[in-house]
């Protein structure tokens, strides 16, 4: 047997054999006492790990949790049954977590976070349907508005020859302040759900009571006394004061909700504070642990001493010797072991060299030891990932509009201590919606993290970049040269993300609309910085996208006259305010007529007739634009099959109509635009879908499925603007099109340009080779007439021949120029 591998046991039964009774004694109360601290060790450290797996456990679920409650508050005003089924999901997963739980103190913590969660959710299902309800009653005073105004406009016309009749003008001046008070009320009312401060929500609510009395007060105004006006004008006092009543409900469920949100906050805080707590109480245990095995080996090495001094001198200078060198210091390193635990938290490893009973407990106390710290290291880690998540974008990992903000006001106190200037710059991906609809949110958020990467790249060094939402990113750029030098990085930016990106093997072209302005020029806070950029943005998007604006002070102006004109256009769509105008295309050689392109105006009450340039715009910044394409298609529908009941013959005659993006990259388009013309006897051979070169472009792939699926139920494909967009020769190779229609700048100066000459004749001879027929618009002189027959084109618009004409002129134009349709 080797010396090593004897047991510390045998070493003192050796060592005593003239004293056997009080030696042997000795030893069992040495063995007794190790093995006391190993079961202590092993049965304390259990307890321990599992007890901080579990707060662990609890605390990351509870953050996610409190997560998805933040996200649910923000959006409880959209969908009710969203807000019952997120809510649903939610409070499974608290009654999960509930259950995690053997502590009782924390128990009733999670009890009081679910309580106050059902109190939450229950404001949010209130306040959701009083809003409903408010808007209800904002209908039926709209549509009373309305009543009132035509009573007293009947009551002017009955009294026409009266002397006084320009008191019924007065009164329907009146009507027009009252429904101006009603239209500032729904909209401050619409307002409401932003919700930035209970003092905010309450202001709002002052305004809008304010402005109710003030409609009031233009009610009671209203004096012409006639049955009818009466009784209408009681009516609408009645729904006045519904609305009054609707408002003091709101305005009590707000407060209520705050509290709720409040107490939310506060049972969150607490829980995970209890849980923070507990971990703090886990490692004050185990350090009274550590000392408690102090003790318990002081008062074993105690013992041995004492029983060795009753045996023989040699037995007493065995025992001292064996002590020493075998329970001794193996007990001074395990100490030190434990006072590197009491001190610091940290533990290395102890190394006894035992091969005997030493070696269990040394095993024991390293395992116990690397799992505290593990346990301890993940935790901590979870902490810092909690923060991180908390102001970080989880997407494409910038700053957070929350960090972003906090990083700017920052900025913006440096700025002010040093007297210097930075450039604020909000950028937006243009038609990003369109990409999300054709291509899925997957493709979506795969392109927002590869701009995310090139806008890093470009401000590395000289300011920061964080995303606000969807797909608006903000960059504050403080380098000084950069500062002076603002248009650089600028032209910079829009240069880097207008390119390709592939995305999921399909090709995505993408551009940027920037608008930027200068601290503190253009504000001397965060939110007016942030408004002001944001309106020079929407500004750079107006007017053509893919570019910058900088931001001065009449945008703002602008900025209202298109928020009354989007809401003119909605009014203007369900009104039926909208006319078609159809511009003839004639074959050059014949003069005669082959087809029109239908071109939309609105018939404006007080404007008169606006040109496409003056709303289109704005429509296509919304889903206006695809409810303006629907309503063309159907009415070009209807007068086809007006025309042809007539007996007008529309044999060979083709019409074109312009969709947008969004419109052509709907999914079910084909189904959509099958449904409308069941509606009438207009065959899809008859129509010319229209989309240009630029939108095409966006999504190819998506394009090309597009026009096979319209094309093979009989409509013509035609492609828009050529020239001007990004195609290329392979591209329009493998396009399945029926026509190209060549760009009027090619056209306008086609005969004193060699350029647009050779590239007129070069685009006839590559649709030539691709079987495509040409279309050249814009043609305005003879001489652009003569030169398009020279070089071989067949068919063209433009001014030369007629401006876009109303349907009856369109009809005169036509029977003038139609010749023999065979």
């Amino acid at each position: 047997m080797k010396l090593r591998e004897v047991t510390i046991t045998q070493r003192l039964i050796f060592s005593n054999l003239l004293s056997l009774m009080i030696v042997s004694f000795a030893i069992l109360i040495v063995i007794r006492s190790l093995y006391y601290v190993e079961s202590t060790l092993k049965t304390q450290a259990h307890e321990h790990i599992t007890v901080l797996s579990e707060h662990s456990d609890i605390s990351r679920r509870v953050f996610k949790l409190t997560s998805r409650v933040k996200l649910l508050e923000q959006t409880f005003l959209f969908s009710e049954s969203t807000l019952s089924e997120e809510a649903f999901h939610i409070d499974l997963e608290l009654q999960t977590l509930r259950e995690l739980s053997t502590n009782r103190v924390l128990s009733q913590k999670m009890d009081s976070f679910i309580d106050n969660f059902h109190r939450f959710l229950g404001s949010s299902l209130s306040l959701n349907r009083i809003l409903k309800k408010t808007q209800q009653i904002d209908g039926l005073l709209a549509e009373q508005i309305d009543e009132l105004e035509f009573y007293i406009s009947d009551q002017k016309r009955v009294k026409a020859q009266d002397a006084e009749n320009w008191s019924y003008f007065n009164k329907l001046d009146l009507v027009s302040m009252l429904r101006e008070s009603f239209l500032m009320t729904g909209k401050m009312v619409g307002n409401i759900h932003s919700r930035i401060t209970p003092e905010t929500e309450q202001v709002l609510i002052i305004e809008v009571e304010k402005e109710l009395d003030i409609l009031l007060l233009h009610l009671e105004n209203v004096d012409i006394k006639t049955p009818k006006l009466t009784a209408q004008q009681q009516k609408m006092k009645q729904t006045l004061h519904k609305y009054n009543a609707a408002l003091r409900r709101i305005k009590a469920n707000l407060k209520q909700r705050w509290l709720v949100m409040d107490a939310l906050v506060t049972s969150q805080n607490e829980l995970l504070s209890m849980v923070e707590l507990t971990e703090s109480k886990v490692q004050t245990d185990a350090l009274a642990l550590a000392e408690s095995l102090k003790k318990e080996i002081g008062r074993s090495r105690l013992n041995a001493i004492l029983i060795s001094v009753f045996a023989f001198l040699l037995s007493i200078l065995l025992v001292s010797l064996v002590v020493k060198r075998h329970i001794q210091k193996p007990l001074k390193d395990l100490s030190e072991g434990f006072d590197r635990i009491e001190s610091d938290g940290v533990n290395k490893p102890i190394n006894l060299n035992r091969t005997d009973e030493w070696s269990h407990i040394e095993n024991t106390f390293n395992k116990m030891a690397l799992r505290l710290t593990d346990a301890y290291s993940e935790l901590n880690e979870e902490k810092k990932n909690f923060d991180f998540l908390a102001h970080h974008d989880p997407l494409t990992g910038l700053a957070n509009r929350l960090l972003g903000t906090k990083k700017l006001n920052e900025k913006i106190t440096k700025a002010k201590e040093q007297d210097s200037s930075f450039l604020l710059i909000y950028l937006d991906i243009d038609e990003f919606k369109t990409i999300n609809d054709s291509l899925g949110h997957t493709s979506g958020d795969n392109l927002l993290i590869n701009v995310s990467k090139v806008l890093e790249e470009l401000v590395q060094g000289i300011g920061f970049v964080s995303r606000m939402g969807g797909d608006e990113f903000m960059i504050v750029v403080d380098d000084e040269e950069t500062v002076k030098h603002g248009e650089i990085i600028l032209e910079r930016i829009n240069k880097s993300l207008r390119k390709a990106y592939y995305i999921d093997d399909k090709s995505v072209f993408v551009s940027a609309s920037i608008g930027v302005c200068q601290f503190p020029s253009h504000g001397n806070d965060d939110e007016t910085l942030i408004r002001n950029a944001d309106t020079a943005m929407y500004h750079a998007k107006r007017n053509g996208k893919d570019q910058y604006r900088i931001y001065v002070d009449k945008m703002t102006l602008e900025v209202t006259d298109i928020i009354e004109t989007n809401v003119g256009l909605r009014q203007a769509i369900k009104n039926d305010e909208l006319v078609v105008f159809f511009q003839p295309k004639v074959d050059l050689h014949s003069k005669r007529v082959t087809g029109a392109e239908a071109l939309v105006r609105w018939e404006h009450p007080k404007l008169g007739l606006l040109q496409p340039v003056d709303f289109l715009e704005i429509a296509e910044k919304t889903d206006l634009i695809v409810d303006i394409d629907k309503w063309v298609f159907r009415k070009v529908a209807t007068l086809i099959s007006q025309w042809q009941e007539e007996g007008v013959n529309l044999e060979g005659i083709l019409f074109s109509l312009n969709f947008s993006a969004r419109m052509f990259y709907m999914p079910d388009l084909a189904e959509q635009l099958k449904s409308i013309l069941d509606q009438t006897s207009c065959q899809p051979h008859q129509l010319i879908l229209e989309i240009t070169e630029r939108d095409m472009m966006r999504d190819f792939v998506t394009c090309v499925r597009t026009i096979e699926t319209l094309r093979s139920q009989g409509y013509k494909i035609a492609i828009d603007d050529f020239g001007t967009g990004y195609s290329s020769l392979s591209v329009v190779k493998n396009l399945s099109a029926d026509y190209l229609k060549l760009d009027r700048s090619f056209i306008q100066d086609l005969d004193t340009s060699q350029l647009d000459c050779e590239i007129t004749s070069a685009v006839l001879k590559l649709a030539k080779i691709l079987n495509l027929s040409v279309i050249a618009e814009g043609v305005e002189t003879h001489k652009h007439l003569e030169k398009l027959i020279q070089l071989g084109c067949k068919r063209a618009q433009g001014y030369y021949f007629s401006k876009p004409l109303p349907v009856p002129n369109w009809l005169e134009y036509f029977e003038a120029n139609k010749g023999d349709q065979q």
